[in-house]
């Protein structure tokens, strides 16, 4: 991790689901880090895996932010 606090942290099982919630006061302002790890062979670390980097602005009169990703099963 590269600085900053950690929040949370959500398990998904391949071809699985999660859902996260927070609200923008807790968030508003900060960059938020989600990434996704794949091991490699024997669970060590590979190459397969990748981040995204999401500022999250502060709005005074709150706000609603919903992302959907879709993962490559490989």
């Amino acid at each position: 991790m590269s600085g900053g606090d950690k929040i949370d942290k959500v398990y998904v099982a391949a071809g699985g689901t999660a859902r996260w919630m927070s609200n923008t006061t807790a968030l508003g302002g900060k960059t938020l880090y989600l990434d996704r790890w794949r091991s490699g062979w024997f669970g060590l670390p590979g190459t397969g895996g990748g981040s995204l980097v999401l500022w999250v602005p502060i709005a005074s009169k709150g706000g609603h932010l919903e992302i959907e990703a879709k993962l490559n099963v490989s």
